[in-house]
């Protein structure tokens, strides 16, 4: 019965694939959520901690830990928003863009290792299926309030 429960299914892949990427980005000083943490906020200068963790799913003391660590490496500028001062903005520093070119070709290479193991196509259609089983997700979180 187990072996065919989604939520165990995709625990085990994301452990796997958490703990592949953050030994290969070991080198860098980053984990994997430090990396695309630094990412999304590049893509999103000065973007509020609560949509941070929003965007990437996760609980607010994920996000605080992780923050507090770039934060201490220079990699972000934590400062109160101009137009709220009761919301913190997080922006990357010169050191954090740095680093994340640094870990770019690291991920990179993973990326490319699942896609040429599975085919582009393949991967495309896995995250498609991924994006419509998070709307499911999402559909059922909403009905079960």
């Amino acid at each position: 019965m187990i072996e065919v429960c989604a939520s165990a299914n995709l625990r085990t892949v994301s452990g796997s694939l958490t703990q592949l990427y953050n030994h290969l980005l070991k080198p860098t000083g980053l984990k994997i959520t430090q990396y695309y943490m630094l990412g999304n906020i590049y893509t999103s200068p000065d973007i509020s901690i609560s949509r941070l963790g929003e965007m990437m799913l996760l609980d607010q003391t994920t996000v605080t830990r992780n923050l507090n660590i770039l934060n201490d490496s220079g990699y972000v500028h934590i400062k109160r928003a101009e137009q709220d001062s009761r919301t913190k903005v997080v922006t990357i520093t010169n050191l954090g863009y740095e680093k994340l070119n640094d870990a770019t070709p690291i991920w990179l290479h993973v990326q490319e290792q699942i896609e040429g193991a599975i085919g582009k196509a393949q991967y495309m259609d896995l995250l498609d299926k991924l994006g419509a089983l998070q709307r499911v997700i999402d559909d059922v979180k909403r009905s079960s309030t």
